[in-house]
């Protein structure tokens, strides 16, 4: 059962909502009442922890989507425009000339990698364990939260059960010392006994004022553990809390911690990071194997110096050449037909069209030595791994411990629940032995009062410990994924 359907059970077994109520907000002046879900959905939706773990996850998000990215081609393109004054060198003749010259180059590279040694395999798995384990750690969160709001809200009722012990013993007070007036005034009862009728009475009184000051400090605790402004008028919904039955509880405190650790995100999430380890060895482990990439790349170049030249036609040069006949010398002029052209610059596109280059390249990379990278990031790889180990067995210590204090502090709050549920039986039986007594005229005040004061202690005593073992066997059924059913 998870955890929505464990708070929403708890909600079906509680007091019944009125679903018609209005609720009537704080500025009014007036109690807002809420339920239990309410106060903890309002807990999870404005506690600082929760979000900042909710920003975790979405972090781990795009760290996920990011790893598996990487796998897919890399294209870049390139533009660039260039000027050069004075002397320089032609780029299509590579002659010298002495003049200026804009180039423009542009083009576009693709490069794909084939196999890197299942680095890029284990990044985005890490990333997905990763993820993982943050959900967890939301998930511990909300656990953490819940249950401090539980406790909350239980003692937020706790104290108001005592603020109406505290009435009743006033109403038992005052009802004694109208009954006294009448006595007095008749003359069959000293006013002495009025007297002190009406001491107890403000003791009863005061005892009632710290009942409602405790019931005020237990709301602002639970509006703490909501994350909720001091100054919210908070009313927490009656849930209708049996009381308990004394039995013995249904698993032994190896059993809980056996059920725990099948259960609790935090063992999870622990599980997970140690995979998570083994995944950033066998990175640390790739960067010693060869690595194939495949690329290819396109371009085209302009240049303000490019020139077409075109035939404009046929000039004779007169030559001057000499022949020897006959043991003569004889000159003569030879004319050598030479072709004349006439240049012209290149259109910026057409030079784009008719410089085009493509290239495609396989590149194969084998290290051979990187100043021991693979042996140094593989042994921290491993530390890490160690200490995640470590980590791991403490938090399985520590909720090993939890569970044994919370058992041992179950089984006494039940031994105190009932002791203190016998104590307020035999109390009772006394207290109208006394009071019967006491109305006859055969009692003094102080045996009354004596009876009276021992019978709201433990009437108060018998709340606070029937709330307590409650949420001590609610502490036990957490660990193990039950239904807070009451």
């Amino acid at each position: 059962m998870n955890f929505n359907l464990k708070i929403a059970t708890l909600v079906l077994v509680s007091s019944v909502y009125t679903f018609g109520q209005t609720k009537v907000s704080s500025s009014s002046g007036q109690a807002q009442v809420y339920s239990l879900r309410e106060c903890v959905d309002y807990a999870l939706k404005n506690n600082l922890s929760m979000q900042q773990s909710q920003v975790s996850v979405e972090s781990g998000m795009v760290t996920l989507d990011q790893a598996k990215m990487a796998k897919y081609p890399t294209a870049n393109g390139q533009f660039n425009l260039n000027g050069n004054a004075g002397r320089n060198v032609d780029p299509f003749t590579n002659g010298i000339v002495t003049q200026t010259i804009g180039t423009n180059n542009l083009g576009v590279g693709l490069s794909m990698p084939i196999y890197d040694g299942f680095r890029n395999r284990n990044t985005v798995e890490r990333a997905r364990l990763t993820l993982e384990a943050l959900q967890m750690d939301v998930n511990t969160m909300k656990n953490n939260v819940s249950l401090q709001v539980a406790l909350a809200y239980l003692n937020a009722l706790s104290t108001e059960d005592l603020i109406e012990v505290a009435q009743k013993q006033l109403d038992v007070t005052n009802f004694q010392f109208e009954r006294m007036e009448k006595l007095v005034r008749a003359g069959t009862m000293p006013e002495t006994n009025l007297f002190d009728l009406e001491a107890q009475r403000a003791n009863d009184e005061l005892s009632l004022l710290n009942a409602k000051n405790n019931h005020e400090a237990a709301l602002l605790t639970l509006k703490q553990a909501m994350n909720a402004p001091a100054d919210m008028i908070l009313k927490a919904e009656r849930i209708n809390v049996p009381d308990p039955n004394i039995i013995q509880y249904g698993e032994t405190a190896n059993q809980v911690y056996e059920n725990a650790l099948g259960y609790l995100p935090e063992i999870k999430a622990g599980e997970i990071r140690m995979r998570v380890a083994d995944r950033n060895i066998a990175i640390a482990k790739s960067l010693g194997l060869p690595t194939l990439s495949a690329s290819s790349s396109w371009g085209t170049a302009y240049s303000s110096v490019a020139k077409t030249m075109t035939a404009s036609g046929t000039t004779n040069s007169p030559i001057p050449v000499s022949a020897e006949f006959q043991g003569q010398i004889i000159p003569f002029v030879i004319n050598f037909p030479q072709t004349t052209y006439t240049s012209e610059g290149i259109n910026y596109f057409k030079q784009l069209g008719n410089n085009q280059n493509l290239n495609l390249g396989v590149s194969l990379r084998i290290p051979i030595f990187n100043g021991y990278n693979q042996k140094y990031q593989t042994q921290a790889a491993t530390i890490q791994k160690k200490q995640t180990d470590l980590q791991n067995k403490s938090t399985k210590l520590q909720i090993k411990q939890n569970i044994d204090q919370a058992y041992i502090t179950m089984l006494n709050a039940q031994k105190r629940y009932s002791a203190t549920q016998t104590q307020v039986n035999a109390l009772e039986k006394s207290f109208k032995a006394i009071e019967t007594r006491y109305n006859a005229g055969a009692n003094n005040f102080m045996d009354y009062n004596l009876a009276k004061t021992n019978l709201d202690r433990a009437k108060s005593n018998l709340v606070v410990a029937k709330y307590d073992y409650i949420f001590r066997i609610k502490v036990l059924d957490f660990y193990q994924n039950k239904p807070l059913e009451f």
